[in-house]
């Protein structure tokens, strides 16, 4: 699909959430007190990504929830609050927004970029750069891991932006690849799994075929009863076999990735479920989550919340 682009200058509150809605579906303006100098946006997105250059001036108060998205953003001005997993932050240095909301109070003129992924296509990008197959990317930090890499970063979003904002010819060969190497960029700017794993020298192989075979045969049959040897006869191997290969080139047993296939399958639901209709013990049970303490638990280690606070947001 190609590339939409959007330029808009706006004083109405309502327009300038929508169009900050179009890069940040998650976004919404808690107050604004007028728009003063009017609101400029020159935005360009498609399904899974989305880029954007605006200024405004206003009182105002933001949240922006990522909800599935990777999200980076930078913001400018004098008088601005940002918080973020209960830290404030300098918006202007580039930051990234993983799985929270982020609230940002200002007032004055800003001038602000965003730039957000599909969390699906964070995760491809991470299996394909660092050839671990297994690879979750998840954040650990929310600026850049050394200034170095900022300096790439901000090189590429140069780039993109002159490419998606301010070039006059429309070349969605030349879109794709700038929206490939602002994501490359991103995942080697910010603190992840996926730098860590670079950094521990984790070689860049493909899986083995009896590994990928367990893995298929997990992620088919996650809403049902699993056990060892089913996987283990998938994979063709034994289930001691199974059990070297599967912890030698992934980092976990078989077990633990069942675990984990689940847990992401749950919040999925979660954060999609109607909180008057759906409960917690409900979606946990579908996904072979019998002990809603241990599940809590669990949850809460793996994602930082509650399912219940999920379930709500």
């Amino acid at each position: 699909m190609p590339v939409e682009h959007t330029h808009v200058e706006t004083r109405d509150a309502t327009t300038v959430e929508e169009m900050w809605q179009t890069v940040l579906p998650g976004a919404r303006i808690s107050r604004a007190d007028g728009i003063q100098p009017a609101f400029v946006f020159h935005g360009a997105a498609q399904p899974g990504f989305g880029f954007c250059d605006y200024t405004v001036g206003s009182t105002m108060v933001t949240e922006t929830d990522p909800d599935d998205q990777l999200i980076v953003g930078r913001i400018g001005g004098s008088r601005i609050r940002a918080t973020y997993r209960r830290e404030r932050i300098d918006t202007t240095v580039p930051f990234v927004v993983v799985d929270r909301p982020i609230e940002i109070a200002f007032s004055g003129r800003i001038a602000g970029t965003a730039v957000s992924f599909a969390r699906t296509d964070v995760d491809e990008a991470a299996r394909r750069l660092s050839g671990d197959d297994a690879l979750r990317v998840r954040p650990t930090g929310h600026a850049p891991v050394s200034e170095h890499r900022l300096r790439y970063w901000n090189r590429t979003w140069e780039y993109a932006r002159d490419v998606l904002l301010r070039s006059p010819e429309r070349a969605p060969v030349i879109e794709q690849q700038v929206r490939t190497l602002l994501l490359e960029a991103t995942l080697m700017t910010f603190p992840s799994t996926f730098t860590e794993a670079l950094a521990a020298g984790r070689p860049a192989r493909p899986l083995p075929a009896p590994v990928r075979r367990a893995k298929a045969y997990i992620e088919a049959h996650a809403t049902g009863p699993i056990a060892l040897a089913d996987i283990a006869q998938a994979a063709r191997l034994s289930p001691r076999g199974l059990q070297y290969a599967f912890r030698t080139a992934t980092g976990r047993t078989p077990m633990q990735y069942v675990r984990r296939v689940r847990l992401d399958a749950a919040r999925a639901e979660l954060r999609g479920a109607d909180p008057s209709v759906d409960t917690v013990a409900a979606i946990a049970a579908r996904w072979g989550f019998s002990n809603l303490g241990r599940f809590a638990a669990m949850y809460r280690s793996e994602f930082g919340e509650t399912p219940s606070t999920t379930l709500r947001s």
